[in-house]
């Protein structure tokens, strides 16, 4: 730039100079050395520009009706934040329970004895024997007296589908029927198992008659047996007939039952009916889990399923039949049975499509918990299995990621932090060299946002803004978003931040070098009061764009800047203008200006080395600010304003000797920068420039 400029003067002067040399002159009449200083001047420059010459109205910068100008900036979608950016409510149930088959009934076990008086008389004096054996030829006899006999031990019929068991409870009633023709005292019997000889129990049998039969019973409490017992049987005898009878040695008998009732297992080998277990309360609560301090009271599912995992822990067949009574779908309750093998591990869902949940019906707790009712059937399927009371079926249940059409609860008395953060805006260098006051008077940042989380949220957000050892804060009271009210779901507004409720202007007109950030966001700031009325949704989001306005509405009083750079007026070496070669340049300037905005300039030639300046070259009122209407802020009267700025030789024989030039600008708006002013896109400048220089030239 500085070349071409350099360029364009020589070009200038040569043009210039040739016009005012005549053609008749003597040249001889010159001397050797000749040494002239013509005044040379270029043309006024004249112009007329207005604000809205020079800046468009558009999306950023907006004329009002009345043209007064404001800065606007939009940003869409700054906030977009989903059900999930709050909660998590993809896998609230984790239901893992284990149920304990217990004591189980079988069937009615039997087995048998029978012992004809051809036995009997095998254990009876051989005198007695010869009688009784005579005695038997159809024709009828009296009976003789029989003494006490020990029949010794012997085995009764096995039990069928009964290897082994140990008992709960029930009772083997052993039954003897007198098939003898003479009646019969007390009989005692002792009951052993036939695999290891242990004691079942004994009984006494009271006197039977001949055709009648007498019961006594064995507690098996506690007792195991087995599929095979061992009696012990003494006949206390009998004391014979007063009649004559028939003596039959093969068709007269008496006959042992050992007859199972109200049987209760424990363990063992065993076939089992199909029954439903009757040692569980076949009631349970499935609890919900949405997070810490969330009560969750109603939930409406679009889709969803609720999976479960059944293990069984037994060789018998289970089903497990489940009831959820506050889960209901078409005006049902959720019902579902599940099946499984022996042994085995059996998956699957159950469809929570369209239900609705109600999670409040637990007095205890009306929140977050559903009722559970089952029922579980188990038997051996017809096969002797190994079976224990400890044996057990657990069941997992799991509802991941369901589409929620609304949940209704108490969602928390949540305080999250915004995490404290600094924004550089990197203009330290710049605001080292500014003094002075600035005041933007009427900024705003305006959120507009739409909300779908019916919860009452409150923002205490802070800003300081941090210029050396200066601080503003925003000064902004805390914020209550708008929430819609049920059934309404959704909710659109607005929140302004402008000087009625901050200190945003002072902020702003800081004007900071960093900006720190920070706040809270309370949820459901108030008190617990139990209703549970906060709503989400499905589809619910927080989204938010943000609009900044800046009207043309401020005060500066003497708001200098200054600045050092290199010195670019200096030249090469090799240039053919050297600015020793002037001996003076002179600038005029006429300016009618329009805007409230006066402007003062100076430029000084700086050597680093010996930390002097040199010579300062000033246009302390190149602009006045235009008289304004103290109340309104708006220009009634424009400011003419005379300019002349003089670069003596002096100045341009230093700038050979400065390696720096000081730049430094002051603002002021009318009125001294006590009142705002504004502008508007009509207010325009009127200026007329010349420029008069006198070049030193010498000719050798």
């Amino acid at each position: 730039m500085i070349r071409r400029l350099n360029i364009l003067i020589v070009v200038s002067l040569a043009v210039l100079i040739t016009g005012c040399i005549k053609e008749t002159y003597d040249m001889n009449k010159l001397s050797d050395a000749m040494h002239i200083s013509p005044t040379l001047a270029i043309a006024a420059v004249k112009g007329d520009v207005s604000f809205s010459d020079l800046v468009k109205s558009g999306d950023t910068i907006i004329f009002d009706k009345d043209k007064f100008v404001r800065m606007v900036f939009k940003q869409d979608s700054i906030i977009n934040l989903q059900l999930a950016d709050f909660y998590d409510l993809d896998n609230m149930v984790t239901f893992t329970k284990s149920y304990e088959l217990g004591v189980l009934s079988i069937g009615s076990i039997q087995s048998s004895l029978t012992l004809s008086l051809n036995q009997l008389a095998q254990y009876m004096p051989a005198v007695l024997k010869s009688q009784i054996i005579a005695l038997d030829d159809g024709s009828t006899h009296l009976f003789p007296p029989i003494p006490a006999l020990n029949l010794d031990e012997r085995a009764l019929s096995s039990f069928q589908n009964f290897d082994n068991a140990v008992f709960q409870s029930g009772y083997l009633d052993i039954i003897v029927k007198n098939n003898l023709t003479t009646p019969l005292s007390t009989i005692n019997i002792n009951l052993l198992n036939s695999s290891d000889r242990s004691v079942i129990g004994t009984v006494n049998i009271p006197a039977v008659q001949p055709g009648q039969t007498q019961t006594s019973s064995i507690d098996l409490a506690g007792k195991k047996v087995t599929g095979t017992l061992i009696s012990s049987i003494v006949l206390s005898g009998t004391a014979g007939t007063s009649s004559p009878v028939i003596i039959s040695l093969n068709n007269s008998n008496i006959s042992f039952t050992a007859r199972g009732r109200d049987l209760k297992v424990k363990s063992g080998r065993i076939l089992l009916p199909s029954q439903q277990i009757s040692t569980l309360d076949n009631k349970d609560t499935v609890s919900f889990d949405p997070g810490s301090g969330i009560e969750l009271d109603e939930i409406k599912i679009v889709s969803g399923k609720l999976s479960y995992t059944l293990t069984s822990g037994t060789l018998l067949s289970a089903a497990l039949s489940i009831k959820l009574p506050t889960v209901i779908r078409n005006g049902s309750a959720l019902t579902h049975t599940i099946n499984t093998g022996s042994g085995t591990q059996t998956s699957g869902t159950i469809d929570f499509n369209g239900t609705s949940i109600d999670l409040g019906s637990d007095a205890s707790q009306p929140y977050n918990r559903i009722p559970l009712e089952y029922s579980i059937t188990a038997g051996s399927g017809g096969r002797l299995v190994n079976y224990n009371s400890t044996d057990k079926i657990v069941i997992n249940l799991s509802l991941k990621n369901p589409e929620f059409d609304y949940v209704k609860g108490y969602f928390g008395q949540k305080s999250e932090s915004i995490e404290a953060d600094t924004l550089d805006l990197d203009i330290d260098d710049i605001l080292n060299n500014l003094t002075g006051s600035f005041l933007i008077s009427s900024p705003s940042i305006k959120l507009n946002y739409s909300n779908s989380f019916s919860i009452p949220l409150k923002i205490d957000f802070q800003a300081t803004g941090k210029r050396g050892t200066e601080t503003v804060n925003l000064g902004l009271d805390p914020i209550t978003i708008a929430t819609p009210q049920y059934p309404n779901r959704d909710i659109s507004s607005s929140i302004v931040i402008d000087k009625d409720n901050s200190d945003l202007p002072e902020l702003i007109s800081l004007p900071p070098g960093k900006v720190i950030f920070s706040g809270t966001a309370n949820m459901n700031s108030g008190v617990n009061n139990g209703l549970r009325d906060n709503y989400i949704y499905g589809k619910s989001r927080f989204l938010g764009s943000v609009e900044v306005e800046v009207p043309l509405e401020f005060r500066m009083n003497n708001l200098q800047f200054t600045d050092t750079m290199d010195n670019f007026l200096k030249v090469d070496d090799d240039s053919p203008v050297k600015p020793e070669n002037f001996k003076s340049l002179e600038l005029n300037l006429t300016a009618i200006n329009g805007f409230p905005l006066g402007v003062a300039v100076k430029m000084s030639l700086y050597n680093s080395k010996t930390k002097k300046i040199l010579r300062t070259v000033d246009a302390l009122t190149l602009l006045g600010a235009a008289k304004v209407d103290t109340k309104t802020g708006k220009v009634i009267e424009n400011k003419e304003t005379t300019t002349n700025l003089k670069l003596t030789k002096e100045f341009f024989d230093d700038i050979k000797n400065a390696d720096q030039i000081i730049i430094w600008f002051a603002l002021n708006t009318s009125s001294d920068g006590i009142v705002d002013v504004k502008i508007y896109s009509d207010y325009s400048i009127k200026f007329n420039a010349s420029l008069l220089f006198r070049p030193d030239i010498i000719f050798n």
